[in-house]
């Protein structure tokens, strides 16, 4: 915290243009190799950018080669072609845009490049290499804003060279509309009136009348995403949903990460879909730009992960996760969480044990609770009968106000009981969890085994006699 509030303290003085104090800043960040280095060697290089472009370019390109896997460096890439482009060196800025387009960590600046490529070769004369940019900008990312200036681009190019029936063919194909009807914009802009004047139910009746007219128009992106957001205020979260799927399925668009999160979180929070939601943070980790909410893509992945037992993917996106900065202590204890639960399917159950014990030290809610529950059952599967005891006991003394774990740990002390033959103790704990527990699944378990325990010690009598 202590560094990032240092990184924050240099971005205030960058912000109000004290560029030597934040410089001195990011250089001490940089110099003492401490986490946020390479955003301070980013933030660096639009510092030189004020006097001098090639400085700017030098830095940026010192960060692609000292931190080739920072997440900046797509960023680092498309910051450099910029540059050039401003100063008007074409040829030197398609390289960069190159190299953002071949990463696999750039989805999101992808429709920008594909635009500034089709831009630099437009400049250069190359009309070819201009079409081809932003024809494979509309076929893959119909729907956002770069393609509708690429499609600006594309019918000055083909009027330039006097071909506008090819260009109204490309307009028809790409589903596209040379001009947008009258009908079609008066309807669409009744409707968002309405949504602008926070009147949502004439809001969203607008929206079906427009959507109902119109499903395909040049607004349906708009108009699903603020029907649904509409939707949203009132809480109808099947409806609302609707509209961000559409949304998340046109591609990346200027409305694909609020969709795609909020999609994601009404899954997992209100519907308890965790399949589904699961589905919405995977997408928007893949397309997100902006880093928080990639970080929530993640959060949203290992929480998924771990509602569906699937402990192996938990901990891929645990171990993603951890490797981010600016962690909060839950995030901490949900991966340290997970990793448990990974190594204890696997039946590594010291390993297990200390990852719990690393989640069960820094948190002390339903996650720290069910990792002292789950110490003790490790500790049961080793046969340390004693500490699987004791750390029962911590669980129904430290965290009593949550039922189940305190519950399940009282089902863990009649089993330990069990394996020592104490019948008489062990049938007590489960008749008092079958008789007296508010939650019926552990009622039930708690009566299955108090039969069996009733059922053994008769046995054991039997053969006594």
């Amino acid at each position: 915290m202590e560094q990032d509030a240092y990184v924050r303290s240099a971005d205030c003085y960058f912000m109000n243009r004290d560029f030597a104090k934040a410089n001195t800043m990011y250089d001490n960040v940089i110099n003492n190799a401490l986490l946020q280095s390479d955003y301070a060697m980013f933030q660096k290089a639009m510092i030189s950018g004020v006097k001098s472009s090639s400085a700017k370019i030098t830095t940026l390109n010192t960060l692609a080669r000292q931190y080739a896997q920072s997440s900046l460096v797509p960023d680092a890439n498309m910051e450099i072609a910029n540059t050039y482009i401003a100063d008007e060196k074409f040829a030197d800025a398609i390289p960069y845009l190159n190299k953002i387009l071949s990463a696999n960590n750039s989805g999101g600046l992808k429709p920008m490049a594909y635009l500034k490529s089709g831009l630099s070769y437009y400049n250069l004369n190359k009309n070819t290499e201009a079409l081809a940019s932003y024809q494979q900008l509309i076929e893959l990312y119909p729907q956002s804003s770069e393609a509708d200036e690429a499609l600006e681009n594309i019918r000055n190019i083909y009027v330039e060279e006097g071909k506008p029936n090819e260009y109204v063919e490309l307009m028809k194909k790409n589903g596209k509309n040379v001009s947008v009807t009258e009908a079609d914009s008066l309807t669409y802009t009744s409707a968002e009136l309405k949504y602008n004047n926070n009147d949502c139910n004439g809001a969203i009746n607008g929206f079906n009348n427009y959507l109902a007219q119109y499903p395909s128009g040049a607004y349906a992106l708009e108009a699903n995403f603020f029907r649904s957001e509409c939707y949203y205020k009132i809480k109808d979260w099947t409806n609302a949903l609707e509209g961000y799927e559409y949304v998340n399925g046109k591609g990346l668009n200027r409305y694909f990460e609020k969709a795609s999160l909020t999609a994601a979180r009404l899954y997992y929070f209100e519907l308890k879909d965790y399949a589904n939601a699961k589905k919405y943070f995977n997408s928007l980790m893949t397309g997100a730009v902006n880093q928080d909410n990639q970080l929530e893509a993640l959060r949203g992945l290992v929480r998924c992960n771990y509602r569906l037992k699937d402990y192996a993917q938990a901990n891929e996106a645990a171990k993603q996760l951890l490797a981010r900065k600016g962690l909060s202590t839950d995030d901490k204890s949900i991966a340290f969480l997970v990793l448990g639960k990974s190594q204890q399917v696997s039946n590594d159950f010291a390993a297990a044990i200390a990852s719990f014990k690393s989640c069960a030290a820094i948190n002390k809610t339903a996650w720290g609770a069910e990792a002292r529950y789950e110490i003790g059952a490790c500790q049961f599967a080793l046969n340390s009968f004693t500490a699987a005891e004791k750390a029962a006991q911590a669980v129904i003394r430290e965290t009593a106000s949550y039922d189940y774990w305190v519950t399940k740990s009282y089902i863990l002390l009649g089993d330990i009981f069990m394996q020592q033959k104490d019948y008489f103790n062990a049938k007590a704990t489960y008749e008092s969890v079958a008789l007296n527990a508010a939650i019926p699944e552990l009622k039930t378990i708690a009566q299955q085994k108090l039969d069996k325990a009733k059922e053994e010690e008769k046995s054991v009598s039997k053969i006594g006699e």
